[in-house]
């Protein structure tokens, strides 16, 4: 019996929840960047600061080896060029700008023709 009534009440319930078509707010903007979606216009890998995120802006990485006794690699480390960045230190998706390479900063996308 208490089933039954759930069952039953289920249908009324979404009924009186949604909303009329002309009443409902879009989700999303059409035109807002996939990209920088957290600070508007703002390069999201280096979060503004123009400095590779891989390598802090340093030019150069720590890179750690495993230690790996069945394969006789013992635990050691040695210091490489960042491949991010390429030794510059800046940010290689904004190219140091600090803006959000795919909307230029303005944080609106007009044309979606950079996915082509």
């Amino acid at each position: 019996m208490k089933r039954r009534r759930f069952l039953t009440a289920i249908p009324a319930i979404s009924l009186l929840a949604c909303a009329r078509e002309d009443q409902r707010v879009k989700r999303y903007d059409d035109h807002q960047c996939p990209f920088c979606t957290t600070k508007k216009g703002v390069c999201s890998y280096c979060k503004g600061t123009k400095k590779c995120s891989f390598c802090g802006g340093k030019g150069k990485r720590t890179t750690v080896v495993p230690d790996l006794p069945e394969k006789k690699i013992s635990k050691t480390s040695y210091e490489e060029t960042c491949p991010f960045c390429h030794g510059k230190g800046v940010c290689g998706y904004c190219n140091g700008s600090g803006f959000c390479a795919i909307c230029k900063g303005s944080g609106r996308i007009e044309s979606w023709d950079f996915l082509k």
